[in-house]
């Protein structure tokens, strides 16, 4: 994994999933720009619809290690599409363009 990459981070105490760009991992914590996994969709649609009452915005997040369940490279598997997939089909954007 290197900065750059689009990733989902599981996390513990709370328990989350965020989606986002890596910007930094080393030993004391993962850093990412990015969104809730569950707010995905409205986050999706909210950025097509400009007019949309829905405001959520990706942000910039340091987790401390001892949070990080398991971090994965969002990629496409087998016939399911990654979130970068979803996100490019529904709005013709690059995600990661969108978190810079």
């Amino acid at each position: 994994m290197k900065k750059g990459n689009i990733v989902v981070v599981n996390l513990q105490n709370p328990r989350e999933k965020v989606l986002g760009l890596l910007l930094e991992i080393n030993s004391a914590g993962i850093t990412i720009r990015g969104i809730d996994v569950h707010s995905f969709t409205d986050w999706t649609n909210s950025f097509l619809n400009k007019d949309s009452e829905v405001s959520i915005t990706p942000t910039t997040v340091f987790f401390p290690m001892h949070r990080v369940l398991s971090c994965y490279i969002d990629e496409d598997s087998g016939g399911v599409p990654s979130f970068s997939t979803q996100f490019k089909n529904k709005t013709s954007e690059n995600l990661k363009d969108i978190l810079k």
